[in-house]
């Protein structure tokens, strides 16, 4: 099966070119189930000229899935709340082409069911959560559409459950978190990562950042913190205004193989040309031998204060932004929480009226 990153084609020219990227490089993505996540829902061309980014997909982009034999799209992130009077229709419409879905629903439950599929034999369960900060300039639930948000203690809870109840199960844990183009994971992140592979998952993979934030195997489990973009066109939102960093141009794709609990890693160029937006091939390399994978990910054999320390020093981000080393203290998390939304809340007034770049 494919893990792969954020998917947002609002025009059918740019589903177009996605069908493309698949065409190109066939032999990696046709005929295996791919788990993604939909950033954003099914909505109007005209929206690209809005001041500020509101994301969505045109309906051909589920065209261009086509060639995968299961499609399960993750709508537990920010975006799906953008146009929330669109996501019944979204819904009808992957549920049309027999699509799963999870991370979001009209209900509470619904919203944080997991689903499951067939890959070959081998039975999948995937769980979907967007952290709550995120959320930070939106009401959830909006128009009564209700964004699963992650609750550290429950979701391992519940993992666990799942593995008891279904032992010879697959499990694949993906996550909305981070802070735009941060390259690193926050301290927390990697202690609630390990702590979903104790409790029965074999994959955990996070998006929202942006660029890639590195991975490492742990027992025999693999974790991904940043898979990076996957297909998010610049220049093409808040009229044209959204853009990343070159830094954010690499791409993750994961590849894992339940039936051998392999992994291996697709690393893909972002390139944008006069209007074209391709995906070229780096390299693919198993996970455990991935140069580029080493690359982003320094802190494979750090013990987690030794991490602390390293994340504390070499972070993206850093003014007014807590270092989270710790999920497991609930009071303490929210506080920290309360306070960088605070501080999202101010730099998104300064975004809108051009003091500084969306994302910074």
């Amino acid at each position: 099966m494919i893990i792969a990153g954020d998917l947002t084609c609002p025009t059918a020219a740019l589903s177009k070119q996605l069908t493309t990227v698949f065409e190109n490089h066939a032999s990696i993505f046709n005929n295996k189930a791919i788990v993604l996540n939909l950033e954003g829902l099914l909505g109007e061309e005209d929206l690209l000229q809005a001041t500020v980014p509101v994301l969505y997909n045109h309906a051909s982009v589920l065209d261009t899935l086509h060639s995968f034999s299961t499609v399960v799209a993750c709508l537990a992130n920010n975006h799906i709340l953008d146009l929330p009077a669109k996501f019944n229709a979204t819904i009808d419409q992957l549920k049309k082409r027999q699509f799963n879905y999870l991370g979001a629903a009209t209900n509470y439950e619904n919203a944080y069911a997991p689903v499951s599929f067939k890959d070959g034999l081998q039975e999948v369960i995937v769980f979907n959560e967007c952290w709550d900060f995120l959320l930070y300039h939106q009401k959830n639930p909006t128009q009564s559409i209700h964004i699963a948000t992650i609750q550290f203690h429950r979701l391992a809870q519940r993992v666990k459950q799942s593995k008891l109840d279904n032992p010879k199960a697959t499990i694949i844990i993906y996550l909305h978190w981070s802070l735009d183009f941060e390259t690193l994971p926050y301290p927390m992140y990697r202690q609630f990562s390990r702590a979903l592979i104790d409790a029965g998952a074999s994959v955990v993979a996070g998006c929202h950042a942006h660029c890639v934030q590195g991975g490492e195997q742990y027992k025999d489990g693999y974790i991904v913190y940043g898979l990076g973009n996957f297909f998010l066109p610049n220049h093409v939102f808040a009229n044209g205004q959204l853009f990343f960093p070159a830094f954010a141009a690499t791409q993750l794709v994961l590849e894992y193989i339940p039936e051998t609990n392999k992994a291996i890693c697709h690393w893909f160029d972002y390139k944008e040309t006069d209007g074209n937006h391709s995906l070229q091939l780096l390299e693919s390399q198993p996970f455990e031998a991935s140069a580029l994978l080493k690359k982003y990910s320094p802190y494979q054999q750090m013990e987690q204060n030794e991490y602390i320390h390293f994340f504390k020093k070499n972070r993206r981000k850093k003014i007014l932004i807590p270092l989270f080393k710790d999920y497991k203290n609930e009071r303490k998390l929210k506080a920290l929480t309360k306070l960088l939304k605070i501080r999202a809340t101010f730099a998104r007034m300064m975004a809108r009226v051009n003091l500084i770049k969306w994302g910074s």
